[in-house]
């Protein structure tokens, strides 16, 4: 089956500026390439294994949804339902993310999940998610991740796929990279999914094919540079700096590593045996790897693992003072305090609130003053949990407290098809059997979806205004 555009197939679509570029790049598998840009996009989805095991996921949906294992990466599955995945009850309760399979690439190779510690994380470019929620998902509760994206409104989305994931350890920063230098030496990880060409997702969007170009290229390539200057001071002494772009041109995946190898204090890493597998080796360094729609399931990826070899201390810095992020008072705690006792099975600890605004924010486990004081220099949209907002003398929850803590709930609603689909709508549902009065989770096929208040046998629909369908 042909992949087809309008009226022309993907690779009549392609210059031939482009056609030499490859033809260059993969000599005797160039025919392979072409002719996979003519087959269908693969579809992918990633498990998030904080909700829901890979295997039990995988035997409850296996012939629902066509699905398929990633040789390299253990939650992940290509699937070939033609189903509105994104509206089923398994995307909108965390269960799953959707997620290109070759963008899996980087946080499998980076070896992270082997750590058997708390981590620092970084990514840096990070918007709309899959990236931060696949380390999410590998890294310990009590590691922390900083997760950035410079447009606001993008941001926005970073957050709400977080949010729906119910991560409770990341922070969403709305920052320039080179506004970042008060974490300089500060990561155990830094993940560079740098702005490229996008060659690797011609055939899943072949409407990018004409924005292609060599002048295109050379922008991109020097913008990585710039990039990875910024980011590689970022990374703590020993640290891991992962550089990944969907593209395949020498010019912005192996001159940049040799660029980079040769400008900083770093060296490359091989990758496992998993990754070798499904990937072929960059040209002149076997330890870069390529990924292509010919030989895998998938798209394009490179990616490319660094690990700083110089002794490095952070250096706390702070030029800018945005907001003031404080341990809420009593006055607040005891707010909190009163929803917790009707509302939850344990309450929380006081240490971990912070207020910003009229937010209160649960913040990750390792949250300390260093953190405080760099984010109190910095744009960020949400910081761990946001729990909830005190309005007019009384505490409000968030949808974030729902995904984040649904086991934490004394009251837990379960919806039948009927109900899932108003609830979706924004609709106010009504249950005479229920005689409780308060806030409880909803949840469709035993998971959190968001939220309710319970008053009379009617559940007030708290389902976000911008989530609703």
């Amino acid at each position: 089956m042909l992949y087809i555009f309008g009226m022309s197939k993907v690779s009549e679509l392609i210059s031939s500026e482009y056609k030499s570029q490859m033809q260059d790049l993969l000599g005797a598998d160039y025919d392979k390439y072409i002719a996979a840009l003519d087959e269908p996009a693969v579809r992918g989805l990633r498990v998030n294994t904080k909700r829901i095991s890979a295997a039990d996921f995988f035997a409850e949906n296996k012939n629902k949804l066509g699905l398929e294992k990633l040789e390299f990466c253990d939650d992940g599955f290509v699937f070939e339902s033609d189903d509105k995945i994104g509206f089923s009850p398994e995307h909108l309760s965390g269960q799953i993310y959707i997620q290109e399979p070759s963008s899996m690439l980087a946080v499998c190779a980076s070896g992270l999940e082997k750590e058997n510690r708390p981590l620092r994380v970084l990514d840096l470019c990070a918007a709309p998610g899959g990236k931060t929620g696949q380390i999410a998902s590998r890294v310990s509760d009590d590691s922390v991740i900083f997760s950035n994206e410079i447009i606001k409104s993008r941001a926005e989305i970073l957050r709400s796929n977080i949010e729906r994931l119910g991560f409770c350890n990341c922070v969403v920063l709305n920052e320039e990279p080179k506004d970042l230098g008060v974490f300089e030496g500060y990561f155990d990880y830094v993940f560079v999914d740098a702005p490229c060409s996008g060659e690797g997702m011609f055939r899943k969007n072949p409407e990018t094919i004409n924005e292609w170009s060599k002048n295109n290229v050379e922008m991109c390539a020097n913008r990585q540079k710039e990039i990875l200057t910024i980011a590689e001071k970022l990374v703590a002494g020993g640290g891991k700096l992962i550089y990944s772009t969907c593209t395949f041109n020498k010019q912005e995946d192996e001159n940049i590593v040799q660029w980079f190898l040769n400008s900083f204090p770093f060296e490359i890493k091989g990758v496992d045996e998993s990754i070798k597998k499904v990937t072929i080796p960059a040209k002149n360094n076997e330890n870069a790897r390529k990924f292509l729609p010919f030989f895998s399931k998938g798209e394009g990826q490179f990616v490319a693992v660094f690990e700083c070899v110089e002794d490095r201390q952070n250096k706390l810095y702070s030029k800018k003072h945005y907001r003031c992020i404080q341990q809420i008072g009593q006055s607040e705690n005891k707010l909190v305090k009163e929803f917790s006792a009707s509302s939850l099975i344990q309450d929380f600890s006081w240490k971990n609130l912070y207020r910003v605004g009229d937010n209160i924010f649960f913040a990750p486990p390792g949250f300390d003053g260093f953190m405080q004081t760099a984010l109190e220099s910095l744009k960020f949209v949400t910081l761990g949990v946001k729990i909830g907002n005190i309005e007019r003398g009384r505490f409000e929850p968030n949808h974030n407290i729902f995904m984040a803590f649904q086991d934490k709930f004394k009251q837990r609603i379960e919806l039948s098809d009927d109900e899932f689909e108003k609830y979706l709508h924004g609709e106010e549902l009504a249950r005479p059997d229920l005689s409780f009065k308060g806030f409880a989770v909803v949840t469709k096929n035993g998971f959190a979806v968001g939220g309710v208040k319970v008053a009379g046998g009617k559940l007030k629909n708290l389902y976000p205004r911008g989530l609703r369908i």
